[in-house]
């Protein structure tokens, strides 16, 4: 077999697809009231949605052939572009939408520098890992460069402020960190550390408390968690199959961002357990592929970028089903590919063609062994 007749990752790729078409569904069901009451057509969101799936599949198919070595050269330029994004955020220079700060306006678009943010840091952390590989046990040679970065990113993206992704980008890089031989107890320290600057910083905002006292009312039976209780119902209607597609009755102004953030609870409604069930299991096997390409990928940079990558995604995934399932106070978090689309599903997009890239450059590397050692087999018995 020749190096060129390789074929694309389709344990990741067609998941994401089906995750992409059943978030335009979903999208148009959960939007079409809210399209209808403040633009007088129940499909404008849905166009604006398309729009961005468009651009979305551009971006992954294009990223899919872009070689993911190239990013280890400019990995260091990609997380300080960041992270003067994200000191814009900071210093003011930033659009306000439901009292907070994370939007940087470029003409007609508005993008969040903290979906780039994420994935450019498990990019550079990736480089920093190859680069300082044997020094990764040492504390001031190896771990804290990488530390520098995790806290630097973390700190600017939670006083946006944007807790939950904060979060989910401080545990992540933990989890990355934990597949190096970094050594254990560094780890241990620093999030052990992180622990009361965190309950701080929940204590300084008010509306952070006041989401986690109405969890805890509502999982002591309180009804003062209105959105969580509607999106609880939402679930409850739909049973095991759904009432069907475009039946729910939540999105008819019950469900605040039914479209957004609580669209798991439409799609709990319209198709029923089996629908969130499929959804979950999307997910699962983009997560299994994922660590599957970071295991049996050769070279260290991959390995790291898959593993990262991965992890991202499916962090989101779980945050997300899990606020509209009750399991924690509810945040701010899309489910990746399904929700309403904007910066995050245009960046999720070019995260996966990255994936893509690395499953396939594996591919090569082992059809290129493969043909090595047919040719020796053939020369011995030559």
């Amino acid at each position: 077999m020749k190096l060129s007749e390789y074929k694309i990752d389709v344990w990741i790729l067609i998941p994401v697809l089906l995750l992409i078409i059943f978030g335009i569904c979903a999208v148009y069901s959960a939007s079409s009231y809210y399209s209808l009451s403040k633009f007088n057509d129940t499909s404008f969101m849905l166009k604006q949605h398309l729009i961005k799936v468009i651009i979305a599949l551009i971006v992954l198919f294009l990223f899919a052939r872009i070689d993911y070595k190239y990013y280890q050269k400019i990995g260091k330029s990609m997380i300080w572009v960041s992270i003067g994004m994200l000191a814009v955020v900071y210093l003011g220079f930033a659009t306000a939408m439901n009292g907070a700060s994370r939007w940087i306006s470029v003409g007609p678009f508005n993008f969040q520098p903290s979906d780039l943010a994420k994935y450019t840091l498990i990019i550079y952390l990736a480089c920093l890992m190859v680069r300082k590989k044997k020094y990764l046990d040492l504390l001031y040679k190896g771990y804290l460069p990488l530390l520098f970065y995790i806290v630097l990113v973390t700190v600017l993206v939670a006083f946006q402020p944007n807790l939950s992704t904060a979060i989910i980008i401080f545990g992540s890089s933990m989890v990355i960190l934990m597949i190096t031989n970094v050594k254990t107890k560094h780890l241990l320290i620093t999030m052990i550390s992180a622990l009361p600057l965190a309950v701080m910083f929940i204590y300084s905002k008010a509306y952070i408390l006041e989401r986690i006292n109405y969890h805890s009312d509502f999982a002591t039976g309180g009804s003062s968690n209105y959105q969580l209780t509607q999106a609880i119902i939402g679930f409850g209607n739909g049973g095991i199959t759904g009432v069907g597609p475009g039946n729910s009755l939540q999105r008819e102004f019950f469900l605040p961002e039914a479209y957004g953030d609580f669209i798991y609870s439409i799609i709990g409604e319209e198709y029923g357990f089996i629908g969130t069930f499929a959804i979950l299991l999307l997910f699962i096997i983009i997560l299994i592929r994922g660590y599957k390409v970071a295991k049996l990928v050769k070279d260290d940079f991959g390995k790291y970028l898959a593993f990262g990558i991965t992890t991202i995604l499916s962090s989101y995934a779980v945050v997300n089903m899990s606020v509209a399932c009750g399991i924690i106070p509810t945040t701010g978090v899309p489910v990746p590919f399904v929700s309403y689309g904007g910066t995050a599903l245009i960046i999720n997009a070019m995260a996966v063609g990255i994936l893509l890239n690395i499953s396939t450059q594996r591919q090569q590397a082992d059809l290129s062994i493969d043909a090595v050692n047919n040719e020796e087999f053939n020369f011995l018995k030559r």
